[in-house]
Formats: structure tokens, sequence, C-alpha cells
């Protein structure tokens, strides 16, 4: 009995995990078919097959649902750049190329351009909301780690621990605008959005090593 007690909250705990990835998976997909006004936390738990308070419980609106989506990405992100390293040799543009691929990549398994449409358009309308603290964290995370990145190529490339730091930031705002632009353009694929990417780090590092 003992043993069987004290493997229920484990077993919970896994529960509650699988149920909250149902949850999201569901919101993603209905946000991405119909859109977002017009998919209710009712229709999330239908989807998911959960009652409505269940949903509740769990992200206490459809903005704390897209929130969730955002975290999401972002953390896959951090965790897969903290163990990412450089091919030896790489020039500066294929670095910087290879990374946001891999951000572009990450960014459109986790959720879809409505989604990332509707997050950005809310940074725009509340710029007091948590969404919009929440993007600067994650901004500053991401530079950190790209920062860290080419710091440790600086040997071969000569970038000091400012000079890193700069060029992050350059890089993460060259992408940002190419990101808008992509989840903007309901046409434009994965794979173009990439091959600019990687034109615009090309040119950007060709910059800075000259």
């Amino acid at each position: 009995m003992a043993a069987v007690e004290s493997s229920s909250p484990g077993l919970r705990d896994r529960q509650k995990s699988r149920r909250r990835r149902d949850i999201l998976a569901a919101a993603r997909r209905l946000i991405e078919t119909e859109g977002y006004a017009a998919t209710t936390m009712a229709k999330i738990a239908g989807a998911a097959d959960v009652s409505a308070p269940t949903v509740f419980n769990y992200f206490g609106s459809k903005d704390q649902l897209v929130v969730a989506m955002v975290l999401e990405a972002h953390e896959a992100g951090q965790e897969y750049m903290q163990s990412w390293t450089p091919p030896e040799g790489a020039a500066l543009g294929d670095i910087l190329g290879q990374i946001f691929s891999i951000y572009a990549d990450l960014t459109m398994s986790y959720a879809g351009k409505r989604v990332w449409r509707y997050a950005e358009a809310t940074n725009i309308r509340n710029p007091d909301s948590p969404m919009v603290q929440l993007y600067a964290q994650i901004e500053k995370t991401h530079h950190g780690d790209i920062a860290e990145i080419l710091h440790r190529t600086s040997g071969q490339h000569g970038l000091s621990r400012s000079r890193s730091a700069l060029l992050a930031r350059v890089a993460y705002s060259t992408w940002n605008t190419r990101f808008l632009d992509f989840i903007r353009d309901e046409d434009m694929s994965l794979e173009t959005h990439k091959a600019q990417l990687c034109q615009d780090m090309q040119e950007l590092g060709a910059m800075v090593s000259a």
C-alpha cells in the first residue's frame, strides 16, 4: 500500500503535465484553423476532451495560453543553444545564419503564423501587458545566449565580449524584422524565411569581419 501511495503524486504530476500539453495543442490547432477571436475556451476544452473549468484552472485566459506557447518556444531555443556548438572554423555569417535558422525552426514548431501574429499585435496594443514583459525578458536571454556563442568563437573572429554582445543584439533585431515579414505573409515558406535570414547574416558577418 505504501508503495502505491508514494507513486500517486508522481502519477498525478504526469497526468497534469499531459493534460496541460493536450490543452495547449488543442488551442494551437484551433487558433491556427479558426483564428484567435473564434477560438473559445469551451472549444478548446472540447478539442482537448476536458471540461471548460479545467482549461481555466490551467490557463486563466486565452492570452495566458498564448503566453504559454511563446514560453515553450523560448525555453526550447534556450535549451538548444546552451548545448549547441558552431562547426569548427565556420565563418561568422555562417554561425549567425545557423543560429537564427535554428530559432526559426523551433519558433514555428511550437506555434503557427496566426498565433505569432496575435502575440505581436498584443505587444503593440497593450504595451503594459504581461506578454510585453515576457518578450523583453526573452529577448534579453537570447541576446546573452547568442553573445556567449559568439564570444566562444572570439579566437577565430577577434570578437571581444562587448562586441559579441553588440553583434548579438543587432543580429536578433534583424531576425525580429524578418520574422514580422514572415508571419504577415501567409504564402512565404519557412525555407524562404530562413534563406533571407542567412543572406542577412552573411552580410552582417562580412561587415563585422571586414
